[in-house]
C-alpha cells in the first residue's frame, strides 16, 4: 500500500529543526499528506524530573506558538496540517496514539532532536500497543528514496511478522529483503529447522531477493548487532518488531525495542 498519510511528532523545544526538514522531504517524496503533532508536556508530579523547573502554563503558550511560526517557516507554501498536543503526559500518549491510527506512518527524528526525552519514548510506545501503526525513527540527514535493498530483523515473532509486512510496504518491487536472524537455533516454536529459511521462501514467492543473514552480538547489545548486520550489507532500512517481550522486562533486563528507540545511523522502522 502507497504512503499517503504522514504523522510526525515533534516537542515545543528547538533541536529539531533538521527532522522538520526531513519529515517535509519525506512527505514530499512520497506525495503523502503530512501532519505534525507537537507535544506541550505540562508539568506533573510523575514528570518532576523530567522538567527541571517550575514552568506556567504562560511559558507554554509562548513555546507553543514559537514552534508554529518555526514550522510555517520551514513549510513554507507545503500543505502541512499542525495538532497541538498540550497536557498532562499521560493524556499525549494518549492522544499521541489515536492520531497515529489516521496515518500510514509515525515518523520521530533521534532522541537527542528532542527536549523531553523520556516523554518522546513513552509517546513511541504509546503509539506502537495503541494504535496499530508502524513508527519510523529517521537518521538526522535522512535522503528519502526507493527502498530497493532492506533487512528485517527475523526472530520468527508475531512482532517480527507485523515488522515484516510494513517493510514491505516502503520495499520497491523485487527489492533485496536480508532477513537478519541473531544468535538464531533451531526451534518447533519459532524458526524451525533452518532459521530464517521458511520466510526466505515466502519472501522470495512475492517477487523479492531474499537472503538470509546470520548474525551475533557478540559485545554488542542484540540491537547494536542488528543494525551492524543491516549496514554492512548496505541496506536502506532495517524493519524491526517492537517489544516481543512485556516493557517491564525489557526495562529491567534490556532487549532490542529499548536499546535503539533513540535512534541509528540507519531508518528503523518499528512494529508491534
Amino acid at each position: 500500500m502507497a504512503i499517503k498519510d504522514i504523522l510526525a511528532v515533534v516537542d515545543t523545544g528547538d533541536k529539531d529543526e533538521q527532522f522538520l526538514r526531513d519529515a517535509l522531504a519525506f512527505a514530499e517524496f512520497h506525495s503523502a499528506s503530512l501532519s505534525l503533532v507537537v507535544l506541550s508536556a505540562l508539568p506533573s508530579a510523575d514528570y518532576a524530573l523530567t522538567i527541571a523547573s517550575p514552568i506556567f502554563l504562560q511559558d507554554y503558550t509562548e513555546a507553543v506558538e514559537a514552534k508554529q511560526q518555526r514550522i510555517a517557516k520551514l513549510a513554507g507554501s507545503s500543505n502541512v496540517e499542525v495538532r497541538m498536543i498540550s497536557d498532562q503526559p499521560a493524556v499525549i500518549f494518549t492522544k499521541a496514539a489515536v492520531y497515529a491510527r489516521y496515518a500510514d506512518v509515525v515518523l520521530f527524528g533521534p532522541a537527542d532532536n528532542y527536549d523531553y526525552p523520556p516523554i518522546r519514548r513513552e509517546t513511541i510506545e504509546s503509539i506502537l500497543f495503541a494504535s496499530g501503526r508502524p513508527v519510523l525513527i529517521l537518521p538526522n540527514g535522512h535522503k528519502p528514496r526507493a527502498i530497493e535493498h532492506l533487512a528485517i530483523g527475523w526472530n520468527a515473532t508475531r512482532e517480527s511478522t507485523h515488522a515484516l509486512r510494513a517493510a514491505i510496504s516502503f520495499a520497491a518491487p523485487g527489492a533485496k529483503i536480508d532477513v537478519i536472524v541473531l544468535d538464531a537455533k533451531p526451534s518447533t516454536k519459532g524458526h524451525g529447522s533452518d532459521p530464517g529459511a521458511d520466510i526466505a521462501r515466502h519472501l522470495a514467492r512475492h517477487g523479492f531477493v531474499s537472503t538470509v543473514v546470520p548474525a551475533w552480538a557478540d559485545e554488542l547489545s542484540d540491537g547494536n548487532g542488528l543494525v551492524k548486520a543491516a549496514r554492512e550489507r548496505g541496506a536502506a532500512l532495517l524493519s524491526l518488531g517492537a517489544y516481543g517481550h512485556s516493557r517491564l522486562r525489557e526495562m529491567i533486563l534490556g532487549g532490542v525495542t529499548r536499546d535503539l528507540l533513540g535512534g541509528a545511523p540507519i531508518p528503523l522502522l518499528f512494529s508491534h
